[in-house]
């Protein structure tokens, strides 16, 4: 091997690692979906650990029975820590359950695939008497960085001395 070839090895072997390390910072990632419901996930760190703190996923659902689209939006921890810049999410309760992929593509933007499904009321009867569920396709999103977090100063307090007015 020439000595050319092994620094252009060694060059390019020390800029996967460090894209790999800028892969990941702290902030708000936010874009939309294919269907153009709004998407955001929040990066936090902890002695060097990054983790998906909160999502927001706003997503247009297709009803059957009768036929007609929910729109709705849900808001939601995950707590997860990123493993590799690549990770499977899940968030569900009795009214929603939203899963998907996500993926660093660089340091600004995030990458995936999500699936959302709800349970909304059936019009009609007044109060509703019946539930249906509605589901978003399996669509692709992207996210680009828009923020960090402000770091914010301790507070000060100040006591004043009263002053004698006569």
């Amino acid at each position: 091997m020439t000595p050319k070839s092994f620094v252009a090895i060694a060059i390019a072997s020390l800029m996967a690692t460090a894209s790999g390390a800028l892969a990941q910072k702290v902030g708000t990632y936010s874009g939309t979906s294919a269907d153009g419901g709004f998407v955001s996930f929040s990066v936090v760190e902890n002695s060097g650990v990054f983790s998906f703190s909160n999502g927001d996923v706003n997503f247009m659902a297709a009803c059957t029975s009768p036929s007609r689209t929910a729109s709705e939006g849900w808001g939601f921890f995950l707590g997860q820590d990123i493993v590799k810049g690549n990770n499977a999410f899940h968030s569900g309760n009795d009214y929603y359950d939203i899963r998907g992929t996500m993926k660093f593509v660089n340091n600004n933007t995030i990458k995936g695939t999500i699936t959302s499904v709800t349970a909304v009321f059936v019009p009609g009867n007044d109060p509703p008497t019946k539930s249906q569920f509605c589901k978003s396709p399996k669509q692709a999103f992207t996210l680009t960085f828009q923020n960090a977090p402000v770091a914010r100063q301790p507070a000060t307090a100040v006591v004043l001395k009263k002053q004698n007015v006569q």
